[in-house]
């Protein structure tokens, strides 16, 4: 449903930008290196954008007025990322807190904004 669209994305997407490319066929995608730049074409603009469930816990991140947008949910495999974190040994013990505190964070964020979604097209 996606494919032949223009979306507007923020650059810095790590992993979720070689996703996108292979996954969403002949969209074209405005990357933006800007965090305000992307908030101004997206309060202005009606190009689709996307989010997850980590945009919602990023404190610089300010929702655009729905107006005449419509959330959808993208699930499924294509649409998870596992995230891992690799130490040294001898670290391990010094670095275990830090990462036990990453992820009870992370199990606290919702799964979306609103609507129960692994990632969210706007």
């Amino acid at each position: 449903d996606l494919a032949g669209l223009s979306f507007v994305v923020l650059d810095d997407i790590g992993a979720w930008k070689d996703v996108i490319g292979k996954e969403i066929k002949d969209a074209h995608f405005m990357y933006q290196d800007e965090r305000d730049a992307m908030d101004e074409i997206t309060l202005y603009s009606s190009f689709p954008y996307f989010t997850t469930n980590v945009t919602a816990a990023d404190p610089s991140y300010h929702p655009v007025p729905a107006n005449n947008r419509v959330e959808r949910s993208i699930k499924g495999p294509k649409a998870e990322l596992t995230i891992y974190v690799t130490v040294k040994r001898q670290r391990q013990t010094q670095v275990q807190p830090l990462v036990d505190r990453l992820k009870a964070a992370w199990a606290k964020l919702p799964t979306t904004p609103t609507t129960g979604g692994t990632n969210v097209l706007k």
